[in-house]
């Protein structure tokens, strides 16, 4: 049996228990830090001014859980640090940075791979 005091905490505990699945779907909302936040609980999420965070929910007592576009951390956050960001420009820019750092992600990976695979050839 588990006792939670509050809509946010409930919701952190069946995030923790069951995390989603799959593919995240993050064209839903996002929103941009306004404020720094430090994180002080292992499931929430450090926000630098300026991030962009795409929220996965949201509870009624002012905390949001999302997805940062920057590294794909995802984690709990008061809403009051946050604006939502409402221009169709705005988001689109923000897909296209998201698309931008996951293929340098991938770019990156794929040149220690074969670093790797020369530096091992090498030695044999």
């Amino acid at each position: 049996l588990m006792v939670m005091f509050s809509r946010s905490e409930k919701l952190r505990w069946i995030s923790a228990l069951a995390p989603p699945r799959g593919e995240l779907d993050l064209l839903e909302c996002p929103v941009q830090c306004i404020r720094t936040y430090k994180a002080r609980e292992n499931d929430e999420l450090a926000l630098e001014k300026a991030d962009i965070i795409m929220v996965m929910q949201s509870s009624t007592d002012g905390w949001m859980e999302g997805v940062k576009l920057s590294d794909r951390e995802r984690g709990w956050f008061p809403s009051e640090h946050v604006e939502l960001i409402s221009s169709k420009h705005a988001r689109q820019k923000n897909l296209k940075e998201e698309e931008r750092v996951k293929n340098a992600k991938i770019e990156n990976y794929q040149r220690k791979a074969v670093l790797v695979f020369i530096i091992s050839s090498d030695h044999n």
